[in-house]
C-alpha cells in the first residue's frame, strides 16, 4: 500500500508499507493528520490533463505528462540485489514533470473519462492521475479538478491540443476561452461555480 499525505503535497508525506504492522509502526511517527492509503499498483505513472466544457458537452485531452520523483524514480537504475543493505525510504516528492504523448489506444481508454462528470458536476480543468499496468491496464489513483504543475510544460500547447485548435492553447488560454464563450452565449452561471 502507499499512503499519501492528503490534498496537493507535490509527493510529500508519502510512505509505502508492505503490511499492516509496517503500517501501524510508520504511522506512529507520521506527522500528518489527514492521509490517503491506497492499494500501491506497480505500472507507469501518468497524468491526463482534460477539459470539460458544459457549453459544448465534451472532454478535451489537453495534455500528458509523468512526474519524476525523488528518490523512487531513481531507485530503479540501481539493480535488486545492489539495493540489499542499503536501508533507502523511497520518496516521492515531484521536482520535475516530463511531457508525454501516449499510444492511441491508451488515449481512448482514458477518454471514457467523461463517465466521471454527471450534470454540473467537474469541470473545466482535471487530472487524472492514473497507472498504466504492463497488461495496459488504466487505474484511475486520484482525480484533481484543477490545474495541475504538469501544465506547465505545455504553455504553447500539445500534441493533442493542437489537433483541436488552429493556434497554441494553454489550459489557461482554454478556461479563458470557455469563459469568453459563455459570456457570448449568456450562459456564464454554467461554466462558474
Amino acid at each position: 500500500m502507499i499512503v499519501k499525505s492528503y490534498g496537493a503535497a507535490g509527493g510529500k508525506g508519502y510512505f509505502t508499507a508492505r503490511n499492516q504492522k509496517e503500517f501501524d509502526d510508520k504511522l506512529k511517527n507520521y506527522s500528518e493528520e489527514r492521509f490517503i492509503v491506497q492499494e500501491y499498483v506497480i505500472g507507469v505513472p501518468v497524468y491526463f490533463h482534460f477539459f470539460y466544457s458544459p457549453l459544448t458537452k465534451k472532454v478535451e485531452v489537453m495534455s500528458i505528462d509523468k512526474r519524476y520523483e525523488t528518490n523512487v524514480d531513481s531507485l530503479g537504475r540501481i539493480p535488486a540485489q545492489n539495493q540489499k543493505g542499503l536501508n533507502i525510504e523511497p520518496t516521492f516528492e515531484v521536482v520535475a514533470n516530463i511531457p508525454m504523448a501516449v499510444r492511441e489506444s491508451m488515449l481512448t481508454e482514458a477518454e471514457t473519462s467523461q463517465t466521471l462528470i454527471p450534470p454540473k458536476g467537474l469541470f473545466g480543468p482535471f487530472c487524472l492521475e492514473t497507472i498504466i499496468t504492463s497488461s495496459e491496464e488504466i487505474y484511475i489513483i486520484e482525480i484533481s479538478a484543477r490545474i495541475v504543475a504538469g501544465t506547465n510544460c505545455f504553455i504553447n500547447g500539445s500534441p493533442y491540443t493542437y489537433l483541436n485548435y488552429d493556434e497554441p492553447m494553454s489550459t489557461g488560454r482554454r478556461i479563458a476561452r470557455e469563459i469568453k464563450n459563455a459570456i457570448k452565449q449568456n450562459r456564464l452561471k454554467e461554466v462558474l461555480d
